[in-house]
């Protein structure tokens, strides 16, 4: 019997280490003791083990991944007895085995012997083990579902997209009832269901994918009954959930007719570009008459689109809302390279041909409040981006506290001296202003060599009197404090 530990590194995650929980599944089959960890704890350091398998997520998690690696090293016979896998080992193999020694495998666990030379087992073909999750100090939001995939990859190869490297064949049909099926003989019923196709409606087969989705229990109106709290029965609607944007362009109205068959909540659709404009209004109005009420998308930015693009795409499903009486939230996503190892660092590849570092600062700064999404009230769409480009482009360039702490700075005239000042400025400054500003350069310009009205207009960007931080985010206590002012 081996010492298995298994160990997420200390992101936040609302999906369980759906690898991690597979390789449970496959050391218990072989007699393996096995533990689960997130993050770094010392009492699983002293352990020793004979083997520590890492799982990873995005490559700007690389501090945190390599952190978690080099932690458990010492408690393995050699280094190589922690193996590495997932979104980051496969993308950034070389400079992982570089960085720690590790034994990193990419893609997926689909091949026979892989973890063990010999072994017969598919290890991605193994039901995942829920029970190793109640041994964490971390609860994942959604940890009371059926996570599954009814799909694997996806045929288009999208350039910003990881997922035809991660999984590069494309299979249009795996038997979802089963997978869930069994889930529920070992784990006890879930109450929604999440499927992390890439593109579910590349399947020729989507006619049995829905099948079995109701087959299931997850039709339209579908719901899920258990014990409170206070030991009474209560019952609540259950839900599917596609947690990838569905393609625009294989959504036909027979697609959409059959998804109108199941509790899809909310359906994503994604708006990638401007360009896809008439063909997602399209396919908003078809599930609009479909009676899908409830919508979310994708809003790719930063990367070949321009800053007043992501504004009309955002300002479309604001008018989509009202015209039609949905609920349609977007979800922006900003593009980062794929094997940028920090976010936000300024590096060409982390900025848009026609974004720049100030554009990409602002933007968070009027997502914090919620958390990333762009709800349905106008009045909130309005303040936050503005009533139009003009509007729009003005709060690209605010100072970060202008931005967040908007009602404040507003009330004691701050902004407006501000944005008079920039007005003010002749064509010739306002290229140097600019400048400056969209390369975050205000810390490091030699002021010196600045006109009195550029220094003026730059000692707005300077002020500390909120304390925060240099980086966006990090002060995670100022942010929230921020996101209240809003």
């Amino acid at each position: 019997m081996r010492n298995i530990l298994l160990v997420e590194p200390s992101y936040k995650s609302k999906y369980p280490p759906l690898g991690l929980m597979k390789i449970a599944a496959y050391h218990k089959r072989l007699n393996d003791r096995v533990v689960f960890a997130k993050g770094c704890i010392p009492e699983k350091r002293v352990e020793r083990w004979d083997r520590v398998y890492v799982s990873s997520l995005f490559t700007y998690y690389w501090r945190e991944t390599v952190k978690a690696i080099k932690y458990y090293q010492d408690s393995v016979p050699r280094r190589s007895d922690v193996i590495v896998g997932g979104v980051l080992a496969t993308l950034l193999r070389d400079d992982l085995e570089l960085e720690t020694g590790a034994t990193v495998i990419s893609g997926l666990l689909d091949t026979q012997g892989i973890l063990d030379p010999g072994d017969k087992l598919m290890i991605d073909t193994l039901t995942p083990d829920y029970s190793i999750l109640d041994e964490a100090n971390y609860t994942y939001e959604l940890q009371n579902c059926y996570i599954g995939y009814a799909t694997r990859g996806c045929p288009n190869g999208c350039e910003f997209c990881a997922v035809h490297r991660i999984e590069p064949e494309f299979n249009g049909y795996l038997p979802l009832r089963r997978q869930i099926q069994l889930i529920e003989e070992l784990y006890g019923e879930k109450r929604d269901l999440i499927l992390l196709d890439n593109n579910v409606l590349a399947s020729e087969r989507f006619k049995d994918i829905i099948k079995d989705i109701k087959a299931l229990g997850f039709g339209k109106g579908a719901t899920y009954t258990y014990q409170n709290k206070s030991g009474r029965a209560s019952t609540v609607n259950r839900y599917i959930d596609f947690n990838q944007g569905l393609d625009s362009r294989l959504l036909t109205e027979e697609k959409m007719a059959l998804l109108s068959e199941i509790a899809i909540r909310p359906i994503r659709i994604a708006f990638d570009h401007i360009g896809l404009r008439g063909l997602y209004e399209q396919k908003v109005r078809l599930a609009a008459r479909y009676g899908l009420k409830y919508l979310s998308n994708y809003i790719l930015y930063n990367f070949h689109d321009y800053p007043n693009e992501f504004y009309d795409r955002l300002k479309i499903n604001l008018d989509l809302n009202e015209e039609l009486g949905l609920q349609i939230f977007s979800f922006p996503m900003r593009y980062v390279d794929l094997k940028s190892k920090n976010r936000l660092s300024k590096t060409p590849g982390n900025t848009g041909e026609h974004w720049n570092a100030k554009y990409l600062r602002a933007i968070q700064c009027v997502l914090i409040r919620t958390r990333g999404l762009v709800g349905t009230k106008r009045n909130y769409f309005l303040k936050a981006f503005g009533k139009d480009h003009e509007e729009f482009n003005k709060i690209l360039l605010m100072p970060e506290s202008y931005i967040i702490h908007r009602y404040k700075h507003e009330g004691d005239g701050s902004t407006d001296r501000w944005w008079a000042q920039v007005c003010s400025l002749s064509d010739w400054e306002q290229d140097i202003f600019k400048h400056i500003i969209h390369n975050h350069l205000f810390r490091t310009v030699n002021r010196a060599e600045l006109t009195r009205a550029v220094k003026d207009v730059l000692d707005h960007y300077m002020e500390r009197d909120d304390r925060k931080k240099s980086s966006v985010g990090g002060d995670s206590e100022y942010w929230r404090a921020a996101a209240i002012n809003f």
